[in-house]
């Protein structure tokens, strides 16, 4: 199955989430790369939150979770990774965090499916906590809508 998979990719300078084939220790996996910018993110989350309290990281680490759950439904293997797989990735010089994950025996589950998953909960999450009252994007965008809309979004926060 991964023989015909390819790296996919959606970055924009809000976040990111790639999904590569690796083999690793003579497996096949897929590689998901997911972060989000926490400088672009600031109108959002300044002083709204508490202490530690960051609705936006909080987000990706449930993202995740929620892209552990599509594979677990799968019959896939999520497992936790650290170390350089998503380097390079961010393409910005700020504040990123980031949330690699590996997924063994990925079966029928798709790149495009992960980042599709991905991207649209956790704008709905980001929208949801910026306290505007109004509806994420219904569909994923591409990346540049995408970053051209949360722009506006994070100009139109209250001090």
């Amino acid at each position: 199955m991964l023989a015909t998979v390819t790296k996919q990719e959606y970055v924009n300078d809000f976040l990111y989430f790639v999904v590569k084939p690796e083999n690793r220790d003579g497996k096949d996996v897929l590689i998901m790369c997911s972060g989000i910018n926490l400088d672009k993110f600031a109108p959002i989350t300044r002083g709204r939150y508490g202490i530690g309290g960051n609705p936006v990281r909080g987000g990706l680490q449930l993202v995740k979770y929620d892209i552990c759950a599509l594979a677990l439904s799968r019959g896939a293997t999520p497992r936790d990774i650290w170390g350089y797989h998503c380097d390079g990735i961010a393409p910005t010089k700020d504040a990123w965090y980031s949330e690699p994950l590996q997924i063994e025996n990925a079966g029928d589950l798709t790149p495009e499916e992960i980042i599709a998953l991905g991207v649209t909960t956790m704008v709905r999450k980001i929208v949801a906590c910026s306290g505007l009252g109004i509806d994420a994007p219904g569909q994923l965008q591409s990346p540049a809508e995408l970053q051209a809309y949360l722009d506006t979004l994070c100009r139109a926060m209250p001090c």
